[in-house]
């Protein structure tokens, strides 16, 4: 890669300073209600009935209507965010409207779930703006407001590894205390693959002098090294604390970053000191640990407290966790609304405006999976298809079944992209082709490999 173009990379990167804080979560609303009208389409035109014999053709169908609006939403459209939120919000009342109308439909005794209900959807769309994001921003008809702040702010790019650590929260099982050899194993196996992802990613960042900005996370420092240390910490820690302490602790956490961050460490975070030794080389992603353990032993608490409402795989109460799901995410929302004049939200630093922001937004994405499963249980049992609770789409499957797969996949053929093409100076035509046939090409090759993988088994 040039220098000149390398310079016009950074430059295109450097200073971001974000949206507005309802932007972001307008932003987020036209997936999961493409997931609605795809789920409508599929019932209905038994597309899930045909799903354990699926061809080419019934991927594609997935593919135009569950994943290409994204390509379209976050760039093309995304100057017309108040039209394209009228439409969509007016899709989801009607949508939401018809649920609650037929919501005697859902009984807790006769309908079975999936060993983690409400993730499977809420992973498909953090994965799916994950994915699309990261090689999105280097386009320029990607929005610049989307791209990752520098220090503070907040925009669509700045979600993804908080929602990441809450995901890995919400589906984390604390290790019993009494066979110590199993917790010592089980870090090893669920660490050391992130470990090498991690220090994988820097070595070949270094060696193919791929553009690499310390404000994210340091010098040698990445989003893998940031899973792995959480994993070691909470699989080594967890299982000595009582669940009715998590969100004590993390508030406690929150409020002594806090106050270390007003008293000097922000200001030394984020200026040009030296970097010369492995802690100050690796800051932001070292000490942004405290907010991110935070927003962990939160989203863990908040697990803990919605696991009252299910009861061995079935539906319990769900509408009673829309309440409160939708609640949490309002009552968030205001808190960072006060917090980001107080303190401002940094995803650098994970500072207590962010760890609140983070919340809310998984919070919201919780919501909308919840109505999603929902929906879904409510119209199988009208259309007389409700037997176990049925698969509805290749693609969230095939992606919930290989998740690591699939975003190391989309990092590798992100970077592959950009060491061959210059795509800052691509015209709009060029950019949206290649961004639909890369989202194309990552999905396509993992669902290749889950029916590869079921004929196999």
């Amino acid at each position: 890669m040039d220098t000149k173009y390398k310079e016009l990379h950074r430059e295109a990167i450097s200073n971001q300073t974000g949206s507005s804080l309802l932007e972001t979560y307008t932003s987020l609303f036209p997936l999961p209600i493409h997931v609605i009208i795809f789920i409508w389409m599929s019932i209905g035109t038994d597309h899930s009935k045909k799903i354990n014999f699926p061809t080419v053709w019934m991927f594609l169908f997935e593919f135009i209507i569950l994943v290409l609006p994204t390509v379209f939403n976050l760039t093309l459209l995304s100057d017309y965010s108040v039209g394209q939120f009228l439409v969509y919000i007016s899709i989801f009342g009607i949508a939401f409207t018809w649920m609650l109308l037929n919501n005697n439909y859902i009984s807790a005794s006769t309908i079975k779930t999936k060993k983690n209900p409400y993730m499977t959807v809420y992973r498909f769309m953090l994965n799916t703006y994950t994915v699309f994001c990261i090689l999105a921003v280097d386009f320029n008809v990607f929005p610049r407001r989307f791209a990752k702040t520098e220090t503070y702010g907040h925009s669509v790019m700045d979600i993804g590894v908080g929602c990441y650590v809450c995901s890995n929260a919400l589906l984390f099982s604390i290790p019993n205390t009494q066979n110590m050899s199993k917790i010592v194993l089980k870090v090893f196996k669920q660490v050391l693959p992130l470990l090498v992802l991690g220090i994988g990613r820097t070595y070949f960042v270094t060696k193919a002098d791929y553009h690499h900005y310390v404000f994210e996370y340091g010098v040698h420092w990445n989003f893998f090294m940031t899973l792995a240390f959480l994993k070691i910490i909470n699989l080594i820690i967890l299982p000595f604390v009582s669940t009715c302490c998590l969100s004590g602790i993390a508030t406690i956490l929150v409020f002594i970053y806090e106050f270390a961050l007003n008293f000097g460490l922000a200001d030394w975070i984020i200026s040009d000191a030296p970097r010369d030794t492995m802690f100050s080389a690796n800051r932001e992603g070292i000490l942004s640990l405290i907010g991110y353990e935070a927003i962990f032993l939160y989203s863990l608490s908040i697990k803990s407290r919605l696991s009252f409402f299910m009861n061995k795989n079935h539906l319990i109460n769900s509408m009673f966790l829309l309440i409160v799901t939708a609640s949490l995410s309002v009552a968030l929302f205001l808190l960072t609304f006060v917090l980001s004049f107080v303190f401002g939200v940094s995803r650098r630093l994970a500072n207590a405006g962010y760890v609140y922001w983070i919340l809310s937004i998984s919070s919201y994405l919780l919501f909308m999976s919840i109505m999603i499963e929902n929906f879904i249980t409510i119209l199988l049992h009208k259309m007389g298809q409700l037997g176990e609770f049925n698969r509805v789409s290749l693609i969230i499957d095939s992606i919930n079944d290989n998740l690591l797969l699939f975003f190391l996949f989309a990092n590798v053929t992100t970077g592959v992209i950009n060491m061959c093409l210059y795509t800052l100076v691509m015209n709009t035509v060029s950019s949206l082709i290649i961004l639909s046939l890369y989202m194309f090409v990552i999905y396509f090759t993992i669902y290749i490999l889950q029916n590869y993988k079921k004929k196999i088994v």
